[in-house]
């Protein structure tokens, strides 16, 4: 009796070992990271990004959890320097125990972070930065949501090409001269090639320019009027701007950060009725729901800094809930990683298209839907509905 009891015993603690071994969980709590820009000239991306893990985490909450566990938000400010992503998430991990990573900076920024990913089977949503590099080669640990810049361009383009391509068409492309830029002209290689399209003039620059009046020039001399314009923030409304003042007739394809209302202040002055794809909603009854329901956890400054920035990464939080809620009170790493893989057709309420991360790429959300700035109106109406390229 007392060996089977003693046998009994180490056998129990051996299961509730195991159980407590992955940190960041406790009986009223699961603690989740979030590593992202809150200092320096992207900050305002950084915060519409941990504005998503906060309305998300507050709406699971208020609906009582998960198993009843409240989810933390832990934030650690990277300022979008990839060194200092390591070091935020070492803290994370080695002093606030957190138990999985929802917001993830930049591509070179998740890169960075991702050998203590790996050695920590950490769960870990990427929604900001869905770039092949991240998941090829696949992580098991690791879940992208989000198309590529190459299919949102391809898509703009292509609804150009349908819908409202000049007569005696000249594409031409400016990008950054990196892997970001490379992704952008992926997309417009396969539109020129698809189409039979004149192929203008494809340019390069570093990232930080500001002045792209010599570029814009070889624009103009190139006969361009439809632009992939590669440039983000500032650098995308100064290429616009520098267009203007030629008085190019150009319609243009941008990169979805232009889809957020600050940069499409700073385009605007140019006239430019330019075109985003995007992997989730930038106007429509979802975002009329979405912003209803965010009034209850946020305050009046944070919500008029919500933006698509906010809605990746709230959707992200949704889809690692779900899949802790499917592993009931047993929560471990392990099994919130093999739920992840499981999930198929996740509804977002209309924010992007259904989640699904059974395949092998661990990838959802590539479906793109195409939308168009009215310059003078500051707003955004919808071209395309979400399609995958």
């Amino acid at each position: 009796m007392k060996i089977a009891t003693s046998v009994l015993t180490a056998a129990l603690l051996s299961a509730t070992a195991a159980w407590a071994g992955d940190p960041g969980v406790s009986d009223t709590e699961i603690k989740i990271g979030d590593v992202n820009i809150m200092t320096g000239p992207a900050a305002f991306v950084g915060r519409g990004v941990s504005l998503g893990s906060k309305i998300a985490a507050g709406e699971i909450n208020a609906a009582g959890g998960i198993n009843g566990r409240k989810i933390k938000i832990l934030t650690e400010d990277d300022g979008y320097i990839p060194s200092r992503s390591f070091q935020a998430l070492t803290k994370l991990l080695e002093e606030d125990g957190i138990f999985a990573l929802n917001g993830t900076s930049g591509t070179a920024n998740v890169l960075a972070m991702m050998p203590l990913i790996t050695e920590n089977n950490l769960p870990t949503l990427v929604t900001t930065a869905p770039s092949a590099l991240i998941y090829n080669p696949v992580r098991p640990s690791v879940f992208t949501f989000g198309a590529s810049y190459s299919d949102a361009f391809y898509a703009q383009l292509k609804y150009i090409h349908d819908h409202s391509e000049p007569k005696n068409p000249v594409y031409g492309i400016i990008r950054q001269d990196d892997d970001f830029g490379q992704e952008v002209e992926a997309g417009y290689e396969r539109a020129v090639k698809e189409f039979g399209v004149k192929d203008g003039i494809r340019l390069r620059f570093k990232k930080g320019t500001s002045n792209f009046a010599a570029e814009m020039a070889q624009m103009k001399q190139a006969g361009v009027n439809v632009l992939a314009n590669g440039g983000i923030f500032a650098g995308a409304a100064n290429i616009l701007s520098e267009a203007r003042k030629l008085d190019m007739d150009i319609q243009s394809a941008d990169v979805w950060s232009e889809g957020i209302p600050a940069s499409a202040k700073l385009a605007a002055p140019a006239g430019y009725d330019y075109l985003v794809g995007d992997y989730v909603a930038l106007t429509g009854p979802a975002v009329e729901r979405f912003l209803a329901m965010a009034k209850q956890f946020t305050t009046p400054d944070e919500l008029a800094g919500v933006s698509r920035y906010t809605f990746v990464t709230y959707v992200g939080l949704k889809s690692l809930a779900h899949a802790m809620q499917e592993c009931g009170k047993e929560l471990t790493r392990a099994c919130t990683i093999d739920k992840l893989r499981h999930t198929k057709d996740l509804d977002t309420g209309g924010l992007s298209a259904p989640v699904s991360f059974d395949n092998p790429q661990q990838l959802a959300g590539t479906e793109v839907a195409v939308y168009q700035l009215n310059a003078k109106e500051l707003k955004f109406r919808e071209l395309v509905g979400f399609k995958k390229y």
